[in-house]
């Protein structure tokens, strides 16, 4: 299992490609944006000293957390635009990204580092 520290860097660093990429590459920036929620949400659950190790069980997790049940709208949003980004090609345009990094990504953030 992975430490609090360790996910909270992983998220930085999956933040920083989501900020560096959104330009060129859309597609992935929106997958690496998705992944820094991820690591979010397993910095609460290492803190918890819970481990998951799939989706499913992380969307269990959230979904039946007191806590985190809260952010499952915003995390959930995440997901589906990395999926739909990634397996159904959808194309998302800058503004768009940036609507969701404002819309989503921040507010679950904002709540995990107050949870933390």
């Amino acid at each position: 299992m992975f430490t609090v520290k360790q996910h909270t860097e992983k998220a930085k660093y999956n933040e920083k490609f989501f900020q560096e990429t959104k330009d060129e590459y859309p597609d992935w920036a929106i997958t690496g944006l998705f992944y820094s929620a991820l690591h979010l949400v397993e910095a609460f659950l290492s803190k918890k000293d819970h481990s998951v190790e799939d989706h499913k069980s992380r969307f269990w997790f959230i979904q039946n957390t007191k806590e985190l049940k809260p952010l499952y709208p915003n995390y959930r949003a995440l997901y589906d635009y990395s999926v739909n980004a990634r397996y159904k090609m959808q194309k998302f345009n800058v503004e768009t990204l940036n609507d969701t990094y404002k819309s989503f990504y921040l507010p679950l953030k904002k709540d995990i580092d107050r949870l933390l």
